[in-house]
């Protein structure tokens, strides 16, 4: 590959590459990029002679992944999670730098934050865009809605409507750019099921429509169960997780707008709670039946034509794996693609700006040496990385 990068996003320039995969057909189109302030321009079979050659790349091209959940502070095999969320904020900061750094040559060009505290997600996502850090373009949630003694809770509960509703002001007025919120217990702390209901729907009502009289969308933490279903029946936008998922839960989604989003790498990968939170009976105890119960669910969940995403729950630089998981429960390599790009864009409200190489959105891209849609392990090692149309990695 030849690699002549230095220019501005501002600046005319091109990629070619031998195909340029469009989850829209679901194959490859096109072999050169055109880039111009930082957007697509076009999309073609030659290069334009006024326009500089950047990369030129003997295999293939993706759009720049979107990772639908994550955490920036988090490193799930350092263990308390809890605790990591809540350490100090410049301890978490340097943390939150070089785990960004890391997902942004891993591939990830646009990520939605699932809430940090102090509003650290919301400065983390000002310092991308001033280009204070290398980062993949961040959408932040403020602080989650827990209720007390809730899973998630680090320093702040979120009780009763009419906290819910100053809370999500709040968040609105920092800069957040959806709510998340605990619809049920977790794997990674002591407290509560991942079945257990942590809100009344009363306060799922409130937390639903006064995120969307914002204009926002809502994501809810929920396994399964009666948290997760008044969740789907009170119109949340997504559901993260749904390790717990079964046929009523899914007969729910089945033909709605609403998206699953999928996080694997955290519960069965050997670098995440396995390793971090190995010390903790309770913990360890609910990851085996969940490691046991999730991909039932999810065999079940890709049977269906449910929307789905994925993310990585803060396992830094693993959307490789969380697409690989997807495809060994029976998704096809092409609908892990699309849950990694496209689907995942549409899931977070942003398809008009990323998802995919086309004219118009931002110019995001990652060259691959071979063909995901043949085996999808080839996400794992980019051999380039473009945002905004300048190369990054």
């Amino acid at each position: 590959m030849n690699d002549l990068d230095t220019e501005t996003s501002a600046e005319l320039r091109a990629v070619r590459t031998k195909g340029i995969y469009n989850p829209e057909s679901r194959d490859y189109d096109k072999t050169v990029v055109v880039f111009e302030g930082g957007r697509v321009s076009e999309l073609r079979d030659d290069v334009p002679n006024d326009v500089p050659l950047v990369a030129d790349h003997d295999g293939v091209a993706i759009p720049g992944l979107v990772d639908a959940h994550s955490h920036a502070t988090i490193r799930p095999w350092e263990g308390d999670q809890i605790g990591q969320l809540g350490a100090h904020r410049t301890t978490a900061t340097v943390k939150a730098v070089n785990n960004l750094r890391t997902d942004l040559e891993a591939g990830t060009t646009t990520m939605r934050l699932m809430a940090e505290e102090g509003y650290l997600d919301v400065r983390l996502a000002e310092a991308e865009q001033s280009g204070e850090i290398e980062s993949p373009r961040l959408l932040p949630s403020g602080i989650h809605l827990t209720p007390t003694d809730g899973h998630g809770m680090v320093h702040s509960a979120t009780d009763g409507v009419e906290e819910i509703r100053r809370r999500i002001r709040e968040n609105m007025r920092e800069g957040a750019t959806h709510t998340k919120f605990f619809a049920t217990g977790g794997i990674s702390s002591d407290t509560g099921s991942p079945g257990q209901s942590q809100y009344s729907r009363e306060e799922i009502q409130m937390i639903v429509d006064e995120t969307h009289r914002h204009e926002k969308h809502v994501a809810t933490h929920a396994h399964g169960g009666a948290g997760a279903r008044m969740a789907i029946e009170e119109g949340v936008d997504t559901i993260e997780h749904a390790n717990l998922f079964g046929d009523e839960e899914i007969d729910m989604l089945e033909g709605s707008d609403q998206y699953v989003v999928g996080n694997f790498a955290i519960g069965s990968h050997p670098r995440g709670i396995e390793t971090g939170d190995a010390d903790n009976p309770a913990i360890m105890a609910k990851l085996r039946e969940s490691r046991v119960k999730s991909a039932d669910a999810w065999q079940q969940i890709l049977e269906t034509d449910v929307n789905i995403a994925i993310g990585t729950d803060s396992m830094h630089g693993y959307m490789y794996y969380e697409a690989g998981k997807i495809v060994e429960l029976g998704a096809t390599t092409e609908r892990a693609l699309n849950a990694a790009t496209l689907d995942a864009a549409r899931a977070i409200d942003r398809e008009d700006e990323v998802g995919s190489v086309t004219p118009g959105k931002r110019g995001d891209l990652v060259l691959l040496d071979d063909d995901p849609t043949a085996d999808i392990s080839a996400l794992e090692n980019p051999a380039g990385v473009f945002k905004d149309g300048v190369r990054v990695a």
